[in-house]
């Protein structure tokens, strides 16, 4: 009788590891989809959004020479993209003065057609050392989050910013050859803004 009680003992200590080490698991799983942003969620996207380039004329009433701004959509996302080569100065997070521009077609956007959290992403390319781009991205992206809360924003956007380096590079750094793609890095290199649109703005 003691043997047995034992053995029933030792089986039910196996079960509530077990059960422990599943939910572990399904913690960490469940963890990982939460760190999924809303910017990642656009760009791994399966089915890619089609690409339209807001420095076209068409219905955007923009002067081409001077915005640099582009973007991709779903029919509930934008994403904007800004060249940090056209915004920044080299290795620094101060605006060109030519900037200007660019900054002020993307407040423009978000006013129109944002609503709720807009987070701004800060991407370098993969040239010079890993940590310095890191802090680079995070000074970029607080930079333009800045001085997107100076302006008169509607009261329902809240901007928030991070820096990714070099982990989500939006262009191949190899070619369909293998060889060396030569306009990855300077395209990698860009701020991303990434927030629901307006239902008002998309009916």
């Amino acid at each position: 009788m003691k043997t047995l009680k034992t053995s029933l003992f030792s089986i039910a200590i196996l079960s509530i590891v077990a059960c422990n080490q599943n939910t572990n698991k399904d913690s960490g799983e469940t963890t990982n989809k939460v760190k999924i942003s809303q910017n990642d969620s656009i760009a791994n996207s399966d089915n890619a959004p089609a690409s339209r380039d807001l420095s076209t004329a068409e219905g955007q009433n923009l002067n081409p020479e001077e915005s640099k701004l582009t973007f991709t959509e779903t029919p509930s996302q934008m994403k904007l993209v800004l060249p940090n080569t056209e915004l920044f100065e080299d290795d620094r997070a101060d605006f060109k003065a030519g900037a200007q521009a660019t900054l002020e077609e993307t407040f423009k956007v978000i006013n129109e057609r944002g609503v709720g959290k807009v987070l701004v992403t800060g991407n370098t390319g993969r040239e010079g050392d890993k940590d310095k781009n890191q802090k680079l991205s995070t000074e970029r992206a607080m930079a333009i989050a800045k001085w997107l809360k100076g302006k008169t924003l509607k009261k329902d956007i809240e901007v928030s910013s991070q820096g990714a380096g070099d982990r989500f590079p939006m262009i191949s750094y190899e070619l369909t050859d293998g060889s060396p793609n030569p306009q990855a890095n300077d395209l990698n290199n860009r701020t991303e803004i990434t927030f629901r649109k307006s239902k008002v703005a998309t009916e």
